[in-house]
């Protein structure tokens, strides 16, 4: 698998995170940017759709988070952390797990995700919930709350399962997953546990996932990352970093049965969010990038430019459009 090609630290480059403050995603992403101790911009975006600063960008792809790096465009955190990697800086891979953290956060990001968030929800009572966020999650994911509530002992169960194991691994008195050093998977799973713990109707599901030995003092201490060098910004000054960049050379390969210059499109399969479209510049086990033309400002009369949206591998469905 082809390495990703490293860049330069630009400071007229920062990375840009598009966000809310409750997404559990963007605080693993949030968190990789202090254990790199990162300068990086903050659009807030909404929980909910639509989200027009962040899909002018993607094209499409409206889950948050996602990350802005010029003119190259990153989602889904099995993207977003590599591109950070690419950086330079504390490696968010450290030895003696190495690349073993990818393979760690892709499970705490997939069923251990889920696990956490069926056994806080189901927490929670129904009438609790905002309901333009359950109208969303409906029509987009197929939320049911009552079969939240009736899965919850079971997920619960999964949630702690995770942390018994976590909790084994760290008795030797090791500070992180691998050793000594914070990696992306200790971010990602301590995300699950951070989303589950900052909603107070689920606050009791995160007391017994901490209640297991180590665990507790190994969440505080990747709390205590913190979140880098945040810096507030516009979704009209990130299109402009966007419009003034060159997205990077990309690295990788076209695999068969798809052919490089073909018209994409990328979804991901659990959900009804409208796919990614674009000309497809690599498709290999280490991701898929799409190139796709941005509009102008709407009301002006501005040339189009192109972004190069990247996604992971996993988790994704390309299809000819």
């Amino acid at each position: 698998m082809a390495r990703p090609r490293e860049r330069p630290i630009i400071p007229s480059m920062i990375p840009i995170l598009y966000h809310y403050d409750i997404s559990p995603y963007a605080e693993l992403v949030r968190t990789g940017f202090g254990a790199k101790g990162l300068t990086w911009g903050s659009v807030m975006v909404s929980s909910i759709l639509p989200k027009p600063d962040q899909t002018r960008l993607t094209g499409g792809y409206c889950r948050t988070p996602v990350v802005q790096i010029g003119a190259d465009i990153y989602c889904d955190t099995l993207a977003i952390m590599p591109a950070l990697e690419a950086l330079g800086g504390h490696t968010l891979y450290p030895a003696p797990l190495g690349q073993m953290h990818r393979m760690a956060a892709s499970w705490a990001n997939g069923p251990q995700f889920t696990a956490h968030v069926i056994a806080g929800f189901s927490a929670i009572p129904p009438e609790s919930f905002d309901e333009n966020f359950v109208k969303d999650r409906q029509a987009r994911f197929g939320l049911n709350l009552a079969s939240l509530t009736a899965a919850g002992p079971h997920y619960l169960g999964q949630a702690l399962a995770c942390a018994d194991l976590l909790s084994h691994m760290l008795a030797d008195g090791r500070a992180f997953m691998g050793g000594d050093a914070p990696g992306a998977g200790d971010l990602a799973h301590y995300s699950n546990i951070w989303m589950v713990k900052k909603n107070p109707g689920s606050a009791a599901v995160a007391d017994q996932l901490l209640a297991l030995p180590h665990v507790a003092d190994w969440y505080a201490r990747v709390a205590g990352i913190g979140h880098g060098d945040r810096r507030e910004m516009t979704g009209a000054e990130a299109m402009a970093e966007a419009r003034a960049a060159t997205p990077i050379p990309v690295v990788g390969t076209v695999a068969a049965p798809y052919v490089a210059g073909m018209m994409a499109a990328v979804s991901q399969p659990e959900t009804k969010d409208p796919p990614t479209i674009g000309r497809l510049l690599r498709c290999d086990a280490g991701g898929i990038t799409l190139a796709r033309e941005v509009d102008g400002e709407p009301g002006f009369t501005v040339p189009k430019f192109t972004v190069h949206v990247h996604f992971p591998r996993l988790g994704q469905v390309v299809a000819p459009a």
